[in-house]
């Protein structure tokens, strides 16, 4: 996880094109159990979220960029800069 720039994964919904309440439902359907207001402190820079949220929030943005016909670009908590695990 890059602790050096908080907003990453607000960079990332950005560039999904959903907003901050469709990034927390979809978090909330994989199981996420943080509230909207604690998403969107995580994705502000506020709260840091923990490897699990950050990890439950990368698979929705990244299956959001499937479906968009993209990869999987937001890293996981445990992988590389690269995407590799380390």
């Amino acid at each position: 996880m890059d602790e050096a720039f908080p907003d990453t994964l607000d960079l990332f919904r950005q560039e999904a094109d959903l907003s901050r309440a469709e990034l927390w439902l979809r978090y909330f359907e994989l199981g996420g159990m943080s509230t909207a207001f604690q998403v969107e402190a995580f994705l502000y820079g506020a709260l840091r979220p923990s490897p699990h949220d950050h990890d439950v929030l990368a698979h929705a943005l990244n299956e959001r960029f499937v479906e968009l016909g993209g990869n999987h670009p937001v890293p996981y908590a445990d992988s590389g800069p690269d995407g590799s695990t380390r």
